[in-house]
């Protein structure tokens, strides 16, 4: 038997796949409201044609309306700052500084004469930069743009006016500060919210690994523990075939029942990987401790159990640590012990349980030939090891050596939390 030794302790933290019975964890839910933002963004082009068509049709009805010199340049004007709103969110700055320039420019050649307002266009692209833009000095830079282009325009003579006012001034700088921030914080939203999704997708992510670990470990300790039974089982057979067929068959039926129980067990662990939401079958826990001491019986192994009352109770994912590390301690018996007496204890105290499980010397006389086919000696190499990372999980220590009279001992002791 290989003098393997390993011995862990980890922090008592819980992994998200604890066992098959312990709590998983599950994504951050994004829910109605990242289908909300999904949905909105189907209707932002009709968004923004609206918007645009909405204010070209009132400064269109100014233009045309009201008094003018000459009201196809004014309906221009009026096309000029809302027509490039269409676009407002692929090129934000740009917009601001077309529809800012040709404010200007319509009050540089219009002056008194102008006989529309594109306020509502300027707080538009104003809003636009503060929630497109990402660098938020570039964004500040840019909401001072309608300020600076509305106070030229008053200063030029726009609508006939006198010059800049305070009030006008102080009208101007609230509303438009006051979009920009809007803008900003609808941003601001929109980041948390996409970080929100990507976390969401990262521990999606994180559980399925986790869950393909988990499942791995699973079909590791049931095959390894099938085969083994499967080769003693075979060998028996081999031994007593010329001899006692009746024995011979019975080994025979134990080997097929063996092959079918471990076959369907890989099956489920198989479908799991395979659909999405499936139920979780029970995994086994301590009832079915009788279970595997009893196949090792059948191969020739003296076993004795002793498992508490307090431990029956055991929450389901230290259960099945237990189950599984007492499965593995038993696999490790049969394939470099044959016919050595074996005893398992499980016990629980105030505040850890205790599985441990050890085994005389081999005795080489008990059907050596079982044990020696199929290669049986040669173990997984993930045994131990596997044990080990079972334990770390749950916070415990791993304890696995030989003992005075030249058997085996493996020793796990793991934390349990108080239930109040």
């Amino acid at each position: 038997m290989p003098t393997e030794q390993t011995s862990a302790a980890g922090a008592p933290s819980r992994a998200a796949d604890a066992g098959a019975g312990g709590a998983r964890r599950r994504p951050v839910p994004v829910g109605r409201l990242t289908a909300a933002v999904r949905g909105w963004r189907r209707w932002t082009t009709p968004l923004d044609l609206a918007i645009a068509g909405g204010i070209a049709m009132w400064a269109s009805l100014e233009a045309l309306l009201v008094p003018s010199s000459n009201p196809l340049a004014q309906l221009g004007f009026a096309l000029a700052v809302s027509a490039p709103l269409v676009v407002r969110r692929r090129f934000p700055a740009t917009v601001m500084l077309v529809v800012a320039g040709a404010l200007v420019a319509h009050a540089a050649l219009a002056g008194a004469d102008a006989t529309f307002n594109p306020f509502p266009s300027l707080l538009v692209a104003a809003y636009t930069v503060a929630e497109r833009v990402p660098t938020w000095w570039l964004a500040a830079l840019l909401g001072l743009v309608p300020i600076a282009a509305m106070l030229a325009a008053h200063a030029l003579g726009y609508f006939g006016s006198p010059g800049i006012e305070t009030a006008g001034t102080v009208f101007l700088v609230f509303f438009v500060g006051a979009t920009w921030a809007a803008g900003r914080i609808v941003r601001h939203r929109a980041i948390t919210l996409q970080r929100t999704r990507d976390s969401s997708d990262r521990l999606a992510a994180d559980a399925v690994a986790s869950e393909r670990a988990r499942i791995a470990r699973e079909l590791h300790d049931v095959v390894a523990h099938a085969l083994s039974i499967v080769s003693l089982q075979a060998g028996a057979a081999e031994q007593f075939l010329d001899r006692d067929l009746e024995r011979a068959r019975h080994h025979l039926q134990l080997t097929r029942r063996t092959a079918q129980e471990a076959l369907g067990e890989m099956r489920h662990l198989l479908d799991v990987l395979h659909e999405d939401g499936a139920a979780y079958a029970p995994q086994p826990g301590l009832s079915a401790l009788a279970a595997l001491v009893a196949e090792t019986e059948a191969a020739g192994h003296p076993c004795l159990l002793d498992v508490d009352e307090a431990a029956i109770d055991l929450p389901d994912g230290l259960a099945l640590a237990v189950h599984r590390i007492v499965q593995e301690s038993l696999t490790n018996v049969r394939k470099h012990a044959p016919g050595a007496p074996v005893e398992v204890r499980v016990h629980r105290g105030d505040r850890t349980a205790e599985v441990e499980v050890v085994n005389g010397p081999a005795r080489d006389s008990v059907t050596p030939g079982a044990v020696r086919s199929a290669g049986a000696e040669r173990g997984s190499g993930r045994g131990l090891p596997g044990m080990g990372e079972r334990v770390r999980v749950y916070g415990g220590t791993l304890t696995a050596g030989p003992t005075e009279s030249g058997g085996w001992r493996v020793r796990a002791v793991l934390p349990v939390e108080d239930v109040a």
